[in-house]
């Protein structure tokens, strides 16, 4: 009987990966918001041309405040140990892109920090975690749609080895017939596999963010193929229908 290969234990492996990383990067961030939640904003008087802005009446470098601020990101969040590989940005490209250009902005290119600016990069920071501890919440959907589909061809494999049990010229019609009976109800589960799969991976595209648009190009392009679970099903049911072929070959002879 042909082997199955396919990539779902690489799979695994990727979705454990960016589950661990998802997880340091919410805690890293939970300790950022505590820290700037610790830092002393500079008093509002004087503050003009909005909530988020750090000019003020007294020019000059950035403030104690804003270093600080800087000092705790890179000591929590872009200290994760996948930093480099995974994001390699300077720190205003990355606080832009977690926090958005106005309080980038305001944090890296002005003077003061208001506590209006403190609360928004509070509000920030508790936003990336809660985008973090969605997107774990989808690897683990995605780790048990992966499971189930490990586990449905698993029992293929089992059950197209008895093909091989005796040969097909032995058996009797009936038993031909039962095994027929037994290799078709085995390749509607793999339909069935094939379509709650197809189910995930619209859930996945209607859950994730900007931030990862989709979930089979972000975790998966290290892989020789772009849909693991989706190949492993596939190559499956190409080697249910040759059995298939098999067994209306030998009914055929034993008419």
């Amino acid at each position: 009987m042909a082997v199955i290969e396919t990539h779902l234990e690489e799979a695994t492996q990727l979705i454990r990966r960016e589950r661990r990383r998802s997880v340091d990067e919410r805690q890293a961030f939970r300790a950022f918001r505590s820290a700037v939640a610790d830092v002393r904003p500079t008093a509002t008087a004087g503050t003009i041309d909005g909530p988020l802005t750090t000019k003020s009446l007294t020019y000059g470098s950035a403030s104690p405040s804003l270093d600080t601020i800087r000092r705790e990101y890179e000591r929590t969040v872009m200290a994760v140990p996948h930093y480099e590989e995974e994001y390699g940005d300077t720190y205003t490209e990355s606080v832009t892109a977690e926090f958005g250009e106005d309080v980038a902005a305001a944090i890296t290119g002005g003077s003061t920090l208001t506590p209006n600016l403190r609360q928004a990069v509070v509000a920030g920071a508790t936003a990336a975690m809660e985008e973090r501890t969605e997107f774990v919440s989808l690897l683990d959907t995605e780790s048990d749609s992966v499971e189930a589909v490990r586990t449905t061809v698993h029992s293929a494999v089992e059950t197209l080895r008895a093909l091989d049990d005796e040969p097909l010229s032995k058996r009797s019609f009936e038993n031909l017939t039962r095994l027929r009976e037994s290799v078709v109800s085995v390749r509607d589960r793999l339909d069935e596999a094939a379509v709650r799969r197809q189910t995930t991976l619209r859930s996945h595209r209607r859950n994730l963010s900007n931030r990862v648009p989709d979930v089979t190009v972000y975790l998966y392009e290290p892989l020789a193929v772009k849909y693991p679970a989706l190949n492993a099903l596939a190559s499956a049911r190409e080697i249910v229908e040759a059995a298939l072929r098999r067994l209306d070959r030998q009914l055929i002879a034993a008419l």
